[in-house]
Order: C-alpha cells, then structure tokens, then sequence
C-alpha cells in the first residue's frame, strides 16, 4: 500500500464471495444512480467508503514513511420490506443477509500490504417503504499508509 486511500473493493470482493443471497455488490456510484427505493434490486449490497483518519499514533516528522490510519466504510444493503400490521422492519431474511454480511467482515483481514481487521461500529436502518429497506451497518479498518 502507499498513501492512496483505502481501497472499499476489496471489501465488496469478500462480500460477493462469502454472502450468498445478495443478487450483486455495488460501489458508491451504484448506490448513488439509484434515485427512488423502489429502484433497489432486492437484496444487493453497497460499500462506501466514509472517512480516515490519523490515528496519531505516529509522529509527523520530516521524510515520513509510514502513518497509522483508520478507514470507515459503510455497508448499504438493500433488502425486501414486507408491510406488516405488527409495524416490523426486518424479516427473517433480511436479519440472515444483515448477519452473513457482519460475519464475513467482522475480524475479516483485506489482502492489502498494511491493513488489520474490520471491525463493526453500528448499523441502523436509513429508510423503508412498502417493498424496500435500506439496511447500513459502519465498520472501521485500521491500516498503515506507507511510502513505498
């Protein structure tokens, strides 16, 4: 790795390799063509890289090689709502796919020169409506940005 930020792909990579169910995995240009919920392909996935940040743990100093640095994405998954009378938002499918997602990422290693493992921070609902959920979970990876 050299000081580019964070490369999300290789999160959507292990998502499309070890969440069967998810009819694709996009990037944030995927998620952001879509213009209305009712345009989600249910169920799909979406990573977007959020932010990094220094961890500061490394002094600056003249000719810096190496920064220690905290990438956040976020995981948007794109899942079948089914109205209930009860007022619930998950099913059982969505709460599978909501967990296969966390389990193949939480203390997942990407195979980037530097990085650690993911870890999840929190998850939470963005929107609903008669047929579609947004469904984000946010993780975090910390990594070394270094010269190379």
């Amino acid at each position: 790795m050299n000081f580019e930020p964070f490369d999300t792909s290789l999160i959507a990579q292990r998502l499309r390799e070890q969440v069967a169910g998810l009819h694709s995995v996009g990037g944030a240009a995927d998620y952001a063509a879509v213009k209305e919920l009712a345009g989600f392909r249910t169920p799909s996935g979406y990573v977007i890289f959020a932010e990094e940040r220094n961890t500061g743990k490394v002094p600056a100093a003249p000719c810096v090689t190496l920064q220690e640095s905290v990438a956040q994405f976020g995981v948007v998954l794109a899942l079948r709502h089914y109205k209930e009378l009860r007022g619930e938002q998950m099913q059982p499918e969505a709460r599978r796919l909501i967990g296969a997602c966390r389990a193949a990422l939480i203390g997942h290693k990407p195979p980037a020169p530097g990085s650690r493992v993911v870890s999840w921070l929190s998850g939470k609902v963005l929107d609903y409506d008669g047929g579609v959920l947004l469904y984000a979970d946010l993780y975090e990876l910390p990594y070394l940005l270094r010269k190379d």
